[in-house]
């Protein structure tokens, strides 16, 4: 055999043999994903800080953001300081912009001597997203908001309906306040 035909007979084996393993290998293999996926489902934990005197300036947020939609619940962990406790359900509208439209409800008991009060309160805002960090985890949002207690009733108490008719019967059940969230977000799908 000449020297030529053996050196190309060798990398041609070699190259033939080479191949299968290299098609096995995570990059070559058509039917393994090489990236993962972007999630595009969240859980989120975080923080609401408000300015609003009707609730509690420190509350927690437990939340699931999608695409289009964020959707969140927010508690207050400090009913054991005065006997007051307000529950927010919220939804965000994502828009493109950054910019983020809701509407919401809140639900505040606050106790008295002859009973415990409950305030119906609707929710309506704006709030707009704030730099991210930590790829992502950790995301925040700044925002206005309106505050109506549309009914209270209970705790000895009148029921009172919010009305429109003079400035009188309805300046004190009607609230604006700033508001920040901080989130810590969690992928899930």
């Amino acid at each position: 055999m000449k020297p030529s035909i053996t050196l190309a007979a060798l990398t041609l084996l070699t190259l033939s043999a080479a191949t299968p393993a290299l098609a096995m290998t995570p990059e070559a293999a058509p039917d393994q994903e090489t990236e993962q996926a972007e999630k595009t489902h969240f859980l989120e934990l975080g923080l609401n800080l408000r300015t609003d005197l009707g609730v509690h300036p420190i509350r927690l947020n437990v939340g699931w953001r999608m695409p289009w939609l964020d959707v969140a619940l927010t508690l207050d962990p400090m009913f054991w300081t005065d006997g007051q406790s307000s529950t927010d359900l919220a939804a965000f509208w994502l828009l493109d912009s950054g910019v983020h439209p809701y509407a919401g409800w809140r639900v505040t008991t606050i106790g008295l001597r002859d009973g415990t009060q409950l305030q119906q309160n609707l929710l309506l805002g704006v709030g707009m997203e704030l730099p991210t960090f930590f790829d992502g985890l950790l995301r925040g949002q700044w925002g206005l908001e309106l505050a109506v207690t549309a009914v209270k009733s209970g705790g000895g108490l009148p029921t009172e309906v919010v009305s429109f008719g003079s400035a009188r019967s309805y300046l004190d059940l009607v609230n604006f306040a700033m508001f920040a969230r901080f989130d810590f977000n969690i992928g899930m799908l």
